[in-house]
């Protein structure tokens, strides 16, 4: 008996948790209009990982891909660009001509 391919696994073994990964999703993540994006991310992740080597536990390995994947938004949310942090021409760093104390 051959081995099953990867995306029949995939439609047999992954695809039926769409519906609890969708709640998940929409409880841990604000911005509902990325939910679909944040979930086909977490497919694309689960089936790169499967194509190396099948999870022993694929319930959990969804779920933990996923959760990991919104920990990675917020840490992206989280950091701040230095051009929308910091304004140079307030600080007058860039001005050429002497300051009044000058």
């Amino acid at each position: 008996m051959s081995e099953e391919s990867l995306d029949v696994w995939f439609m047999r073994v992954v695809l039926p948790h769409e519906a609890a990964l969708e709640r998940f999703l929409r409880r841990n993540w604000r911005d509902l209009s990325e939910i679909q994006d944040l979930r086909q991310e977490t497919y694309a992740r689960v089936y790169a990982a499967a194509r190396k080597e099948r999870p022993k536990s694929p319930k959990a390995f969804i779920f933990s891909t996923a959760r990991n994947l919104v920990i990675d938004r917020v840490r992206k949310s989280r950091v701040v660009s230095i051009d929308t942090g910091l304004d140079l021409e307030a600080l007058h760093v860039f001005i050429d001509e002497p300051l009044p104390d000058e």
